[in-house]
C-alpha cells in the first residue's frame, strides 16, 4: 500500500513541476505598446541636358516580407500583420529648374558625366500606430508599377526595406533604430550582420528617359522662288509624355519658344517658316511619333527625312523617334521660261520708232539751217 502511495505522490509531484514550468513563460511575457513609423528612399529621373523634365508619376507598392524562423546563425525575420502605405514619385516641368548635372552615380568631387542631368523626389513610406508589436527585424517588399510611358526606363527590381525594431531594457517601450533598403532578402546573422553584402545597400530608384530632338527646315529654289515668302507648317505629335518642352528656331517670327504636351500624349501647331528657317523640340521622348506637313501653295514641294533621299510632296510621313534625333529638310522649288518670244516682236517695233526719231530730228535741223540761210 506504502508503494502504491509513493508512486502516486511521485505521479503529482511532476504533474506539479510541469504545470509550474509551462507557467512561467506567461507570467514573465512583457506588454508591449505597439508603434508604427516612417521613412523615405530616394528618386531620380535623368534627362539630356538641354531638355526639359516631363510631366511623369512613378507609383509603388510595398507588401509584407516573407517570415523566417531563427537559426543557430540568423534572426528572425517578422512580418507584420498591419500593411504599410507608399506614397507616388511627381515630376513635372517645375523640377527643370532645380536639376543636378550629370547621373547620380556621379562621385561627388567628380566631374560630372556630360549630357544629362537630373531631378530628385522623396518617396514616403508610412507604417500605421500598430505595425510593431514587439522587439525585431520586420521585413517588407517595395516594387515599382510599370506605368508604360514610351521611353521610360522602369526599375522593376524588388527592394526589401527592413525595419529594426528595439526595446527600452528599462522601460519596455519600443522603438525604431533604424530603416535599410536592400536589393536581396538577405538574411541576418546574431551579430546583426547581413550575412550577404553587409555594407551594400540600396540608394533607391533611378530612372532614365531616352529622349531625342525633332527638326524640320525649309529652303526656296528656283529662279521665279521667293525667298523671302514665307510657307505654314503644321506639326503633330502623339504617343508623348505630357509636359512643355524648349524649342529653338532660326526664325523666330510668331514662332514660338515652347510646346506644351497634352496630358493625353498629343499636340497639334502651326508655324510660319521661310528660306533658311529651322524649327527644333528638344528632349521628345523615345516612342513619340511626328508627322509635319506644309502648305506648298504654287511651289513644288519635296522633303528628305533624316539625310536620306529627296522625295516628293510636301508631307513628312510619320516618324516615330527612335535611335537618333530626327529632321525634314523640305525644299520648294519655282522655275519660270522667259518669254523670249514678246522680247523678239517687240526689239523690231523699238529699232524702227528709233530710226523714224533721228530722221525727224535729221529733217528738222535741215529745215532750220536752210531758213537760217535764206
Amino acid at each position: 500500500m506504502k508503494t502504491r502511495f509513493s508512486k502516486l505522490m511521485a505521479i503529482v509531484m511532476v504533474f506539479a513541476l510541469i504545470v509550474a514550468f509551462a507557467a512561467i513563460p506567461a507570467s514573465a511575457a512583457t506588454d508591449y505598446t505597439p508603434i508604427g513609423g516612417s521613412t523615405t528612399f530616394v528618386k531620380n529621373l535623368v534627362v539630356d541636358e538641354d531638355a526639359n523634365i516631363p510631366d511623369i508619376t512613378f507609383a509603388y507598392t510595398i507588401t509584407r516580407g516573407t517570415a523566417a524562423a531563427a537559426t543557430g546563425s540568423t534572426v528572425e525575420i517578422l512580418a507584420s500583420d498591419v500593411g504599410a502605405t507608399i506614397g507616388n514619385a511627381t515630376f513635372s516641368n517645375a523640377d527643370t529648374a532645380n536639376t543636378i548635372a550629370g547621373v547620380p552615380t556621379d562621385p561627388e568631387a567628380g566631374p560630372a558625366t556630360a549630357g544629362s542631368k537630373y531631378a530628385q523626389k522623396s518617396v514616403t513610406v508610412t507604417f500605421p500606430a500598430n505595425s510593431f508589436t514587439k522587439p525585431g527585424v520586420y521585413r517588407y517588399v517595395i516594387n515599382e508599377t510599370d506605368g508604360g510611358k514610351p521611353g521610360v526606363t522602369y526599375d522593376t527590381t524588388s527592394r526589401y526595406l527592413d525595419v529594426f525594431v528595439i526595446a527600452n531594457p528599462e522601460t519596455n517601450v519600443l522603438s525604431v533604430d533604424s530603416y535599410v533598403l536592400r536589393n536581396s532578402a538577405t538574411t541576418i546573422g546574431t551579430d546583426g550582420e547581413y550575412t550577404s553584402d553587409p555594407d551594400v545597400k540600396s540608394d533607391g530608384y533611378t530612372n532614365t528617359v531616352t529622349q531625342y530632338d525633332f527638326d524640320f527646315s525649309k529652303t526656296i529654289t528656283g529662279n521665279q522662288g521667293d525667298k523671302n515668302k514665307r510657307f505654314t507648317f503644321t506639326l503633330n505629335i502623339t504617343n508623348a509624355i505630357p509636359g512643355t518642352y524648349p524649342v529653338t528656331a532660326t526664325d523666330v517670327t510668331g514662332n514660338p519658344t515652347t510646346i506644351t504636351i497634352g496630358t493625353d500624349g498629343t499636340y497639334t501647331g502651326t508655324f510660319d517658316l521661310t528660306n533658311g528657317s529651322n524649327f527644333k523640340v528638344l528632349g521628345l521622348n523615345a516612342g513619340a511619333i511626328c508627322t509635319v506637313s506644309e502648305d506648298a501653295q504654287d511651289y513644288t514641294a519635296s522633303h528628305v527625312v533624316d539625310n536620306g533621299s529627296s522625295v516628293s510632296g510636301n508631307n513628312s510621313g510619320a516618324i516615330t523617334l527612335a535611335n537618333s534625333n530626327h529632321s525634314v529638310a523640305f525644299t520648294n522649288s519655282r522655275n519660270g521660261l522667259i518669254p523670249t518670244g514678246v522680247l523678239l516682236t517687240v526689239a523690231p517695233f523699238a529699232i524702227g520708232l528709233l530710226l523714224f526719231g533721228a530722221l525727224a530730228i535729221f529733217f528738222i535741223a535741215r529745215k532750220k539751217k536752210r531758213a537760217e540761210e535764206e
